[in-house]
């Protein structure tokens, strides 16, 4: 037996006893949805939240990506390359991790912003062979509403249900961290960067 598949053993074992939740899942807490789904090898993410602040606060916080290792603590590194009119080119690097697994993600993303919307896809290839997707924000009465797509194929092997569990914890982590820097960013607004 291979060291890799030793480690997929162990992982399984480990995530077998610890009774998880249910890939697809709504909070009645924070009334958000998360999905996650697999077929061939694709695996498809989306997240639906509300949250009470104005859709412009929504859009400089989800467009702040120099800043996102500071409020997003699994991403280690986030930089703007190239930035025009709509057009944004960022590298970035996470560190994934769930029991045993560990895994460092490279993406070089080719970001398209217009009113309402980030549209997000990898050039770079080193983690994913496909990684794209968006945001979508539209005020619902008095609250933002944000929708999260995401298709990625991996260009490294995992088990499908470890996958798929460290995909929807991950964008549970991901919201629970973008309301608290929402929440942070209405009462106390950031002061310009110098």
């Amino acid at each position: 037996m291979t060291m890799r598949t030793w480690l997929g053993y162990v992982i399984a074992l480990v995530l077998l006893a610890a009774a998880g939740s249910p890939v697809a899942a709504r909070s009645v807490e924070n009334d958000s949805i998360i999905q996650v789904s697999e077929d061939q090898g694709i695996y498809r993410i989306s997240a639906e939240f509300c949250v009470p602040q104005p859709s412009t606060l929504v859009f400089a916080v989800l467009s702040d990506y120099d800043d996102i290792p500071r409020f997003m603590p699994d991403v280690t590194s986030s930089r703007v390359i190239e930035r025009s009119d709509g057009h944004v080119l960022v590298e970035q690097e996470a560190l994934a991790k769930l029991m045993f697994f560990s895994k460092r993600i490279e993406l070089r993303l080719d970001i398209t912003e217009t009113a309402g919307s980030i549209h997000f896809r990898d050039e770079s290839g080193k983690s994913f062979s496909r990684y794209e997707g968006g945001w979508r924000i539209h005020q619902r009465d008095t609250r933002t509403v944000i929708t999260y797509e995401v298709i990625a194929r991996p260009a490294f092997d995992v088990p499908e249900f470890i996958l798929k569990r460290l995909l929807k914890r991950n964008a549970t982590r991901m919201i629970e961290n973008l309301r608290t820097e929402m929440v942070a960013r209405a009462t106390t607004p950031l002061s310009p960067k110098s």
